[in-house]
């Protein structure tokens, strides 16, 4: 069976490029794997490849095309082209650019939406106006024009359980498959360690600013605690001012990209994550699979799935409430015992997202598919 997963690009070291990479390279002992992009522009993939997969690249440029109508047909053109010359079976888009006009291409493969954000990802985001209900309204609105193209879909395939029910109102065929863990344990962490990780891309939707604004008010009752973010993006500069402006530059540190997670874990008591927003939230079942308890606010979509409240570590709610993290993270640094007791507790309930198990799940809805089930 030949498979290609297209994308517009996987040169960044993102989520999405790293499932990717994880599940190809797994998925190329039972089929033809190929990733298909656009945009490369003589770029690698960020994350390895296997060698039995092949890689192919349509050599279009973004400077080409001075708008995203135009970008968009050149894509469409060159794909539409490739997949009449190399049949596939299936054809899977990540959900960039080409989600919007794949079904359209009749090269006789069926094809599979893996959507890889919070369904309402367009309400959350949407900032057209100064006005909330104007950018609900048009949130609203892009939503249903995503149903609207998924229906072209032979199936679409969501992260959560949560985005499950959401589909399921406006589709039937629509499955859930979590993101698989894709780091492992390499020591023990360090329970008495006063220091606390939080981890991704540099960004709002992180909700960082909110993290180091309820650090403030940790910082007060623990002084020799310290905070470690790790990742980069477009707000460090902003950040770094917010850390500085609260005179926490000696508890407040930005730690850029690592390559050794696993390591970054062990050396912390306890992980948080603050954002506003998640398609999934992989990091938490990282350090779930590393055994260190987890404080995150309750967001969409994902947490609720993957932290067993009061039990692996604490859901926070409402999102973007400083006080309650900063509550909840004072509540775990004052018990050595209650955060060895979730971390254990955490590790135990990472094995729902154990590789082969996630791996399974895909050969399964693949083969369903394939059969008309």
């Amino acid at each position: 069976m030949n498979i290609a997963f297209i994308i517009e690009s996987n040169y960044n070291s993102g989520g999405m490029e790293r499932m990717l990479a994880t599940i190809a390279n797994e998925l190329t002992e039972w089929y033809e794997i190929t990733i298909i992009t656009a945009f490369n522009e003589g770029r690698e993939s960020f994350f390895s490849i296997s060698g039995k997969i092949k890689q192919r690249d349509l050599k279009l440029a973004q400077r080409d095309y001075p708008s995203g109508s135009l970008r968009k047909k050149a894509y469409c053109k060159c794909l539409e082209s490739y997949l009449f010359a190399h049949h596939q079976d299936f054809c899977i888009s990540l959900g960039s650019l080409e989600y919007g006009f794949l079904p359209l291409i009749k090269d006789g493969s069926k094809k599979v939406l893996w959507f890889h954000f919070a369904l309402n990802y367009d309400m959350m985001t949407c900032h057209v106006s100064k006005f909330r209900a104007v950018n609900r309204l048009v949130g609203t609105l892009k939503t249903y024009r995503r149903f609207w193209l998924a229906r072209k879909y032979d199936h679409v395939v969501c992260l959560s359980k949560e985005d499950l029910k959401r589909w399921r109102r406006h589709m039937s065929n629509v499955s859930q498959i979590y993101n698989p863990n894709t780091i492992t344990k390499s020591n023990e962490p360090d329970y008495t360690a006063k220091r606390v990780i939080a981890v991704g891309r540099l960004d709002p939707q992180k909700g960082f600013d909110v993290l180091i604004s309820a650090w403030k008010r940790v910082a007060e009752l623990y002084p020799d605690w310290t905070l470690d973010i790790y990742g980069e993006g477009d707000s460090r500069q902003s950040l770094q001012r917010q850390i500085d402006e609260l005179s926490l530059g000696d508890r407040v540190f930005l730690r850029g990209r690592s390559n050794d997670m696993s390591e970054e874990f062990a050396r912390h008591s306890i992980m948080v994550l603050s954002s506003r927003y998640e398609g999934f939230g992989l990091v938490l079942c990282e350090a779930s699979v590393c055994a260190v308890p987890q404080v995150s606010f309750s967001c969409e979509s994902g947490p609720s799935e993957i932290i067993s409240d009061r039990e692996s570590g604490i859901l926070v709610s409402p999102v973007g409430d400083e006080k309650k993290m900063a509550d909840a993270l004072t509540e775990l640094m004052a018990s050595e015992s209650l955060r060895r007791k979730m971390g254990l507790c955490a590790e135990r309930l990472s094995h729902r997202f154990a590789l082969p198990t996630i791996v399974g799940q895909w050969r399964s809805l693949l083969g369903d598919i394939a059969a008309g089930r």
